[in-house]
């Protein structure tokens, strides 16, 4: 077994020794026909006990704390020393992870799109050869440059991609620090994971209202689209709330309790995409840090504080009559912030609330969502929300497996609604304990996999290439959650199509460059071959708002680039931009982090 030496200079009177304990492989095969596997293969588990330091209440410099892997495999995707491992994969998730961290994140902490003009030479010469001279995250060490000099433009904070990149950064920091990767690298991930918990802050506390969560934000004074950006009161001179009617986001100052980030503007009117990404954010940092010594427990407590406010607010039943509806600062319900079951998409307009109508879609994002907060909290109102009023009663998980919804309506669905699914799918597999709803858990996975995965139709996630979506399936499936690892062997077909997907993904710097694999002869003809020498049948602009799409997926290296991939269409041909735009490849590193945690 390997053994992480963890140096320990932590001005603390007591650390913790994490020992292993055998998990239990029992259960059942979680409704579908893999294997089990057995108790001595399931991994282990924190187990924590007291270990005294010096009179002074601190550990000598020279000490050391031994830390057994409580995160042991097999891992969806191997890692070192594991089956199956590659190597070369995780080559292009450091640069991808030091592409993010020196330049994406470098401005608010957190994931953003950023723009390098296409004649700044001199500046695009050095990113590129800080990533391909170079192992380091600090692009000024290694370019004399600083972030703020290579960097025409940082673009906005957005709640989904800002979300799931604190989450790749979460699973990385533990993945390393559970499985003896270099002490001066965990060091560096959970720098990197500390300074994406006070990004994740902001977005909560500029609003100024408890358990109100922004839509997104910016900074204006860096390099930045915010810095000539208008914003809006939330009230006009009478105290109404403005715009009116409600709109998907305006810019607003800062809100905060005292005036915390007056550098900062906001965008309001958090929808359900953007807020399911931040859910994903609060799960997967408390599921990798909660026992965590080398974590202050302050940030910990003010995670579960702020985890505490965000999901009470869902409990509220609104002037609609409804709860599960997402507020904003103004106190309306944010223009697409409906998850209710009763809702059949925005209903601000009353008519699109039908009683009985039971939405599947919203039911997998609302169950998603109110087990990350009863998961992190273990509040008993909030646990009460879930286990009883959500599940026994209003049987949110049998609507999930019966009534769907237009979550798939073929080749024209918007692709956004699969990612959405996807995410409140793997946040109800992994947070809802099974220890107080094994039934309802079951009901879930044959929803993901009858349903949502492959229902048998054309125009399936199992088919499409979509590495998020395959990892969600496998774990899944094979019952990888917070509380236990996999209880049966996951599907090698979706994790081979996941782990293949992400060895396509371009290597950084991930430039959005056009993409035209179909030119306009060709797409007359509904035929074209493709920039890698493949040839395609084309079904014409039929797809989401008039997208020119494939009959069959393009795989991942020919695909036009997009700043979120399990969010775009995969029959999608031609796009792309004129390469100004520095991609993070943030989809990448959640993917692959997610399964490099998943066991």
């Amino acid at each position: 077994m390997r053994i992480n030496k963890l140096t320990a200079g932590l001005a603390a009177a007591a650390l913790l020794v994490l020992l292993p304990v055998a998990c239990s492989g029992g259960g059942g095969k979680n409704g579908d026909a893999t294997p089990e596997v057995g108790a001595d293969d399931a991994g282990t588990d924190y187990r924590t006990v007291d270990v005294a330091g010096d009179a002074a209440g601190e550990m000598p410099d020279d000490a050391t704390v031994e830390v057994v892997p409580a995160h042991t495999g097999p891992h969806l995707i191997p890692g070192p020393g594991e089956d199956g491992y590659d190597a070369d994969l995780e080559k292009l998730a450091r640069l991808y992870d030091r592409q993010f961290h020196a330049l994406n994140a470098f401005g608010m902490s957190i994931n953003a799109d950023i723009m390098i003009q296409t004649d700044w030479t001199d500046q695009r010469a050095a990113i590129e050869k800080f990533l391909a001279e170079s192992d380091s995250f600090d692009i000024e060490a290694v370019t004399g440059k600083h972030p703020h000099d290579l960097v025409t433009q940082w673009q906005k904070v957005a709640g989904l991609y800002a979300g799931v990149g604190i989450a790749a950064d979460a699973y990385r920091y533990g993945t390393m620090r559970d499985h003896e990767y270099p002490a001066a690298e965990v060091d560096i991930a959970r720098t990197h994971l500390l300074a994406s918990l006070e990004a994740l802050h902001v977005a909560t506390a500029v609003t100024g209202v408890p358990g109100v969560i922004a839509r997104g934000y910016i900074r204006t004074d860096i390099p930045s689209e915010g810095k000539n950006t208008q914003t809006l009161p939330l009230f006009d001179d009478q105290g109404n709330p403005q715009p009116e009617p409600k709109n998907n986001g305006s810019w607003r100052a800062d809100n905060s309790v005292g005036g915390l980030y007056p550098n900062y503007i906001w965008e309001d009117s958090c929808s359900r995409d953007m807020y399911i990404g931040w859910v994903a954010a609060f799960g997967a940092a408390w599921e990798v840090l909660q026992d965590d010594p080398t974590i202050p427990q302050n940030i910990k407590d003010r995670l579960r504080q702020d985890a505490l406010d965000i999901g009470t607010q869902l409990t509220i039943v609104r002037k609609t009559g409804y709860d599960l509806e997402i507020p904003d600062a103004d106190g309306r319900t944010t223009l697409h912030g409906y998850m209710n079951e009763n809702c059949i998409d925005s209903c601000q307009d009353p008519k699109n609330y039908i009683p009985g109508v039971k939405n599947g879609f919203f039911a997998y994002m609302a169950l998603g969502s109110a087990a990350t907060w009863a998961y992190i909290t273990k509040d008993p109102t909030l646990e009460a929300f879930l286990y009883d009023s959500l599940i026994k009663q209003r049987q949110l998980d049998q609507i999930a497996l019966e009534n769907p919804g237009a979550v798939n309506t073929g080749i024209g669905t918007n692709f956004s609604n699969f990612n959405m699914v996807f995410q409140g799918a793997v946040l109800a597999l992994r947070y809802i304990d099974p220890a107080k709803a094994p039934d309802a858990l079951q009901t879930l996975r044959k929803a993901l996999k009858f349903e949502l995965y492959d229902n048998g139709g054309s125009f399936q996630p199992a088919e499409m290439g979509q590495s998020l979506f395959d990892f969600v399936y496998a774990g899944g499936m094979a019952g990888s959650s917070a509380f236990a690892p996999m209880k049966s062997v996951p599907d090698a077909g979706a994790v081979e199509r996941g782990i293949e997907t992400l060895r396509q993904f371009p290597k950084p710097p991930f430039w959005e460059w056009a993409v035209e694999n179909c030119d306009a002869d060709e797409i007359a003809a509904q035929h074209c071959a493709c920039v890698d020498g493949s040839e395609i049948d084309l079904l014409g602009e039929v797809g989401w708002k008039g997208t020119l799409v494939a009959s069959t997926v393009l795989p991942m290296k020919i695909r036009p680039a997009s700043n979120y991939y399990w969010r775009s269409n995969p029959y999608g041909v031609n796009g792309g931009g004129d390469g100004s735009r520095l991609l993070s490849g943030v989809d990448f590193r959640y993917a692959y982090w997610l399964g490099r945690w998943s066991r």
